[in-house]
């Protein structure tokens, strides 16, 4: 089966070696593999096939069952290339029978030059493909062909079926994933403590490896072998960093100190705290007053009052002394100057005009650039709010004694260091997200933070009631919107689109500059409507806000620029146009910026497909829960780890082959045995851990600094 190859090693390392190295591959190839993150022997191994088919045994033509994967043992009968007309210019079909002279028909739409050559009548090849019905007879489309019948790598056998890369057909990758084995198997060096493989009876490495190209009949302790080990290595170096953030030695703060200033601070809020507040609270103190800097994530549903919190910890920090006397100052850094505007009028409207906060962001002059980094230096206390202004390089902290992240997953990871590094002292860090996050995206991407919990909605608020509206039932929500503007009420129109667009695949869409045309002249003649878009300069968007907060502006049609912290009570209304064409957590965003205030609230999801076609999942799960972690999880299962996390949140999760949803059995079982390993041997010492102590040493730097979350 495998074909040798006589490459020389790399560097006495036969695991480097160049992929342009190995057989089947070339420069020309090579680059295609780097597009892919491949360049190495090593790199090729981990590439693992996307699925399976079973070709352990050839069928008849006259077994197949439509829409399912066969392979056929055929004999070309006859062959003809047609002109043919719209997309595809040609299409090349082969007519073939078995050893039963049942006929199926086998075409092609792309060939390279030369493919029809191969089949003159009398050839015997073997036909792997989907067989569906075409008029009386059957056919496949794009079938993998093989000519040479001794050949047990393609048939047979359970085969992998690779992604193709940029052309390359799984069938080449095979036979270069072959060969690569035949190379690399023997070089395979085993990394994880023997005590864990033999405690979940796991495969060696080499072993794990094979099974996954080409496996046996049962190769699923294999996958889990491979599944386990990313997960160990990922939480090791999560854990790890974690554990050797709480040896750090962070600026302590008197528990009886903070509790007295929180005392002060309390009773200047329009509420009292709910249960998932005050606990959030109490975590807080607790980190400020170990001795260690906080790393704390606050999750809470949008609405949950995050930002209470974050502003009695940033005031409660303000108020005490650094070791030189000088008062810790605070940061709190949005994603928008909208947001940023809100944070800094909610803390002069809640604790007074005489609270020492700032607020810098891009568009503000020069001559008060310079009034607040004299305030910095004069090391009075100061809480500053601001955009990605607060990252600049002329920005500087006498002493940042608390930084606060608001919608942590709109900003990268080196934004986040920047913030941090603002200052001569080692900063507490409280990290905000309205976004829900599972708990098995908790224990990897977050893995390093503690975490708080404000699951309580606060007094007074309904639930919102969501509807599925189709084109045919504008008319009625057009007359139920109305009756809420008539009452005194306030509306939000969302479209995913800026201005009507000429592009293919958009062009049915409205967009909010035509709809808000229409909406003020047609629709709601009687009420005022107000445009909001990110392609408005800030002074704009700011304007349009304040006239809307004040009701002078009813209606607000807008992109998703207000889907992050806009807070308007009165905005009773969500009508999200073309929702098909926002992410669950997009939706759940925007529907978040309604129900805030003592009146019922309604969310229209309004989609253009007919009332026949089948709703999209995630439309679905909006109308049927508004438990934002329900929909974090949906989340996660419709669009993976790597979509709902974005990179820029927490760098890119480094699992090839393992999944977040799939595996979250196997992800527990890693974490628990990394804790187990940092208790027991953090320094690996211990001869069943030796393996894994020589991964560290070769490789661990690398991953690590690949692996940090944060």
């Amino acid at each position: 089966m495998s074909q040798k190859n006589n490459a020389p090693s790399y560097n006495n390392d036969p695991l480097a070696t160049p992929v342009q190295f190995i057989k089947g591959v070339g420069p020309k190839l090579a680059g295609v593999f780097k597009s892919r993150d491949i360049e190495t022997l090593k790199d090729l191994l981990y590439f693992f096939p996307r699925k399976y088919e079973d070709r352990s045994q050839l069928t008849k033509i006259k077994d197949l069952t439509e829409g399912g994967t066969s392979s056929l043992k055929l004999i070309a009968r006859q062959h003809a290339l047609r002109p043919l007309s719209g997309r595809f210019s040609k299409i090349f079909e082969v007519k073939a029978q078995d050893s039963e002279g049942q006929w199926i028909s086998l075409k092609w739409f792309r060939i390279f030059k030369g493919f029809e050559k191969k089949f003159e009548p009398g050839t015997p090849f073997i036909a792997t493909g989907t067989m569906k019905l075409f008029g009386s007879g059957r056919e496949m489309v794009h079938p993998e062909i093989q000519f040479d019948l001794e050949d047990d790598l393609h048939v047979g056998r359970i085969v992998p079926v690779y992604t193709e890369i940029d052309g390359i057909p799984t069938k080449s990758l095979r036979k270069i994933l072959d060969t690569a084995l035949d190379m690399g198997r023997r070089a395979l060096k085993e990394e994880l403590p023997s005590t864990v493989l033999k405690k979940h009876n796991l495969p060696s490495l080499p072993i794990a490896i094979q099974q996954a190209h080409f496996p046996d009949t049962n190769h699923q302790p294999s996958i889990d072998r491979l599944i386990y080990e990313e997960f160990f290595k990922f939480e090791y170096h999560v854990l790890s960093q974690r554990m050797n953030l709480q040896k750090e030695k962070g600026h302590l703060i008197e528990v009886a100190a903070l509790q007295k200033s929180l005392a002060t601070l309390l009773p200047s809020l329009p509420f009292e705290l709910t249960a998932g507040q005050k606990q959030s609270m109490f975590d807080i103190v607790k980190d400020l007053s170990s001795g260690h800097p906080m790393n704390r994530l606050l999750q809470g549903d949008v609405g949950a009052g995050k930002t209470a919190v974050a502003l009695l910890s940033a005031l409660a920090t303000m108020d005490q002394k650094a070791a030189d006397g000088k008062h810790y100052q605070a940061a709190i850094m949005a994603p928008t100057e909208i947001l940023a505007e809100q944070h800094y009028n909610n803390t002069l409207k809640i604790f007074g005009a005489k609270t020492p906060v700032k607020m810098l962001v891009g568009k503000t002059p020069a001559a008060e650039r310079k009034l607040i980094q004299a305030h910095l230096d004069s090391g009075e206390p100061c809480l500053l709010i601001g955009t990605h202004a607060l990252i600049e390089d002329p920005v500087k902290f006498t002493n940042l004694g608390l930084v606060i992240i608001d919608e942590q997953h709109r900003f990268g990871v080196e934004q986040r260091r920047k913030l941090r590094e603002k200052s001569r002292i080692q900063p507490h860090t409280l990290i905000m997200t309205a976004t829900p996050i599972p708990r098995t995206l908790a224990l990897t991407a977050y893995g390093d933070l503690e975490v708080s919990l404000i699951s309580e909605r606060p007094p007074g608020r309904s639930p919102i009631k969501t509807h599925l509206i189709h084109s045919t039932g504008t008319s009625k929500m057009n007359d139920f919107v109305r009756k809420q503007l008539s009452e005194g009420r306030q509306a939000y129109f969302i479209f995913p689109l800026v201005q009507d667009s000429e592009e293919e695949g958009f062009t049915h869409l409205t967009s909010a500059i035509s709809a808000a045309e229409t909406l003020a002249n047609e629709t709601f003649p009687e009420f005022k409507v107000g445009l909001l878009h990110g392609k408005l300069s800030g002074k704009e968007k700011a304007a349009i806000m304040d006239r809307f907060r004040a009701n002078e502006v009813q209606i607000l049609v807008s992109t998703t620029v207000v889907e992050v912290g806009v807070d308007v009570p009165n905005a009773t209304v969500m009508v999200i146009e073309h929702a098909e064409r926002f992410g669950l957590s997009q939706l759940h965003q925007l529907r978040g910026r309604i129900g805030r205030g003592q009146h019922q609230s309604t969310c229209f999801l309004k989609t253009g497909r007919p009332p026949h076609m089948p709703t999209p999942e995630r439309l679905e799960v909006m109308v049927e829960t508004e438990d934002g972690f329900k929909i974090a999880e949906a989340d996660l299962e419709l669009r993976g780890p790597g979509e709902f996390l974005g990179t820029r949140q927490s760098g890119s999760l480094p699992f090839k082959i393992a999944s977040l949803v799939r595996d979250q059995e196997w992800l527990t079982k890693a974490r628990e045995d990394v804790l187990e390993l940092l208790k027991t041997d953090p320094s690996c010492a211990l001869p069943e851990n030796a393996p894994f102590k020589v991964y560290l040493a070769n490789s661990g730097r690398h991953e690590s600094a690949h692996l940090k979350t944060s």
